[in-house]
């Protein structure tokens, strides 16, 4: 069903609307592209997809629309997040065993309640997420955010992140690019969306996946048409990375400041730069108590039991954590390199790397977005960010990101505008996955 948009424009304009369709009407218009926000907007979504976007007049429909005012609220795209994991957590405990459709299902629900419309699960998933990811992408299971997986992930043997609950015996220990590239295929024909891998000593402790292997998992990867993603800490390893065609770096440069070479590889290979913020903070914040365990925003998606963990269990545990001081100076780095790259062009996504015992989906891509803000960025940025940049990034951005015509309606109704303040994204008024509602309340916990 398509419409002319000049007929839009016409004052006291009749449309007939089939049954489904929804009509917002007069509502401020961020697209997620980073031009000027559209004022007194009409937007026009029939089955799934966005059919009209128009600005003024009025728009006269059947009682068979749905029809939302949207005056005094703006709509943005949905978040696209590009680093998250699903499934293996259980309050506060990382296990295979914890990994079930039911688990995947209920950690895609939360995203969605909070706005984030597209995840993806790097590295540390099981069969389960493929049958969920499918069953979304057939219409047959509603009111989640979609996932894209890579599956397990690639490091070396014994390397990290091996060590950590559950990840043992999952993630991919390969030891040469013959053996990488077979895992490749393997995974390409399991039906993964990406590869993901880690190349990171962790400060000296374990060794590193070998220039030559990590090289050939990129070029297995786009051979099979798969994004290629990385976990990383140092400048010398995103360096070699981006030449070797990374697509996406999942994490902070942290080990010191970006210098312009990097920023010349990264623009000269068009690498998308993630810089999870909330995981870096996340290391060591539960030592402060911070001030937002005690908002509502946060604890509606949290058990009480998991807060007063947090309180007793993980702050003792991070506030005697030897590598505290590090792990604080990684996060002021990563702030400042974040702000560099983004000043010299760079491709920023948004990425919060939530999933693990005490990152929280849902509630840290709005954190995320706030630091970014703290950081330098504009709400403008931000927005783009996580609509746009991610969904390049992704390769999905023929039907995803932006809000234009012919697009999926993945969107967020909110009840005040962030460009003003980037915490208005917390006034999430509606929730729509393909232009269905998945959340219709006023989550506005700030003054």
């Amino acid at each position: 069903m398509r419409f002319s948009l000049a007929a839009l424009l016409l004052s006291s304009t009749v449309v007939g609307l089939a049954q489904g369709t929804l009509a917002i009407r007069g509502v401020t218009l961020i697209d997620g592209s980073g031009g000027p926000p559209t004022l007194n907007a009409t937007v026009v979504v029939a089955g799934d997809r966005i059919v009209l976007i128009g600005e003024g007049g009025t728009l006269q429909v059947s009682d068979n629309a749905t029809v939302v005012d949207g005056r005094g609220k703006t709509l943005i795209p949905g978040m696209i997040n590009l680093h998250g994991h699903v499934g293996m957590t259980n309050g506060l405990v990382q296990a295979q065993e914890n990994y079930t459709r039911d688990n995947v299902i209920e950690n895609l629900r939360t995203y969605a309640s909070y706005g984030v419309t597209t995840t993806t699960s790097l590295g540390t998933d099981l069969n389960p997420v493929i049958d969920v990811r499918d069953a979304i992408n057939r219409g047959e299971l509603r009111g989640v955010a979609r996932v894209l997986t890579a599956l397990q992930g690639f490091t070396t043997a014994n390397g990290y992140p091996t060590q950590a609950p559950g990840v043992k015996g999952l993630a991919l220990e390969v030891s040469d690019p013959a053996e990488a590239r077979a895992q490749v295929d393997r995974l390409a024909d399991s039906g993964a969306d990406l590869v993901k891998m880690w190349v990171d000593s962790h400060h000296g402790n374990f060794e590193k996946l070998h220039p030559n292997i990590s090289r050939a998992i990129i070029d297995q990867a786009h051979k099979r048409g798969l994004i290629a993603a990385a976990h990383l800490y140092e400048l010398a390893d995103a360096k070699h990375l981006a030449n070797a065609g990374l697509d996406i770096i999942a994490h902070s440069v942290r080990d010191g400041a970006v210098d312009r070479d990097l920023i010349r590889r990264l623009l000269a290979r068009d690498v998308t730069y993630a810089p999870t913020l909330t995981r870096e903070q996340s290391t060591f914040v539960y030592a402060d108590l911070p001030d937002w365990l005690d908002e509502a925003f946060f604890a509606r998606s949290v058990s009480p039991s998991v807060v007063q963990g947090l309180r007793t269990s993980m702050r003792e545990t991070q506030s005697k954590d030897a590598e505290q001081a590090i792990n604080r100076k990684n996060f002021r780095v990563a702030m400042r390199n974040l702000k560099r790259l983004a000043d010299a062009g760079v491709k920023i996504g948004f990425a919060t790397d939530t999933g693990p015992p005490g990152r929280f989906p849902g509630y840290f891509e709005h954190w995320e977005a706030e630091l970014m803000v703290q950081a330098g960025l504009t709400p403008m940025q931000v927005i783009v960010s996580f609509s746009k940049t991610a969904s390049e990034a992704l390769g999905i951005d023929r039907d995803f990101g932006t809000l234009a015509e012919g697009k999926i309606a993945d969107m967020i109704l909110l009840d005040s505008n962030p460009l003003g303040n980037i915490r208005n994204l917390r006034d999430i008024n509606t929730v729509y996955l393909g232009g269905q509602s998945v959340l219709q309340q006023s989550l506005s916990t700030h003054p």
